[in-house]
C-alpha cells in the first residue's frame, strides 16, 4: 500500500514543484522571444523544426508537447510571419511538411544564442552534473506515470 496517506500542501506536490522550475527555466527567455514576438508555444514548434528538419504537424504536437489544434494554428500564424514554408512530402504527396524559411532560421539561431547562455548559466549555478542527473530523473519520472495510465 502507499505511504502517502494524505496530499501535501500544494506548493509541496510534485505538480507545483514541477511548474515552478519549468517558470524558472523559462522566465530569463521570455524577454528574447517577446523581442521576436515569438509565443512559448510557437518557440516550442520552431526549435523542433529546427532540431529535426521538416516535420508534418502530428511530429510537431507530439514532440513540440503541445493539442493538434494548437498546432494548427501556430503554424498558420508563423506562416503568415513568413517563418515557416510548407512543402508537400515527396514520399506521400498527401502529406504536408513544415520546414523553417530562411527568416524563421536566424530567428531560431539568434534566440538559440540566447537559450544556450541560459542554459550555461543553469549548468554553472546548479551543476552540470546534478543537472544531468535531474534530467534523467525526470524522464525517468515521466516514464513511470505514463506507465501507470
Amino acid at each position: 500500500m502507499s505511504s502517502i496517506r494524505k496530499l501535501p500542501p500544494f506548493e509541496q506536490s510534485i505538480a507545483a514543484v514541477m511548474l515552478s522550475s519549468k517558470e524558472a527555466v523559462i522566465a530569463p527567455m521570455r524577454p528574447k522571444l517577446r523581442e521576436y514576438n515569438i509565443t512559448e508555444p510557437q518557440w516550442r514548434v520552431m526549435r523542433v523544426i529546427n532540431d529535426r528538419g521538416a516535420t508534418d504537424a502530428t511530429g510537431l504536437a507530439e514532440v513540440g508537447l503541445l493539442h493538434a489544434p494548437s498546432v494548427t494554428r501556430i503554424l498558420k500564424e508563423l506562416e503568415e510571419r513568413k517563418l515557416i514554408v510548407r512543402e508537400a512530402d515527396a514520399n506521400d504527396r498527401r502529406r504536408t511538411l513544415v520546414a523553417l524559411s530562411p527568416e524563421g532560421r536566424e530567428v531560431v539561431k539568434v534566440i538559440s544564442r540566447h537559450v544556450l547562455h541560459m542554459m550555461r548559466e543553469y549548468s554553472k549555478r546548479f551543476g552540470a552534473d546534478r543537472l544531468e542527473r535531474l534530467l534523467d530523473e525526470l524522464r525517468a519520472l515521466s516514464a513511470a506515470i505514463k506507465g501507470v495510465e
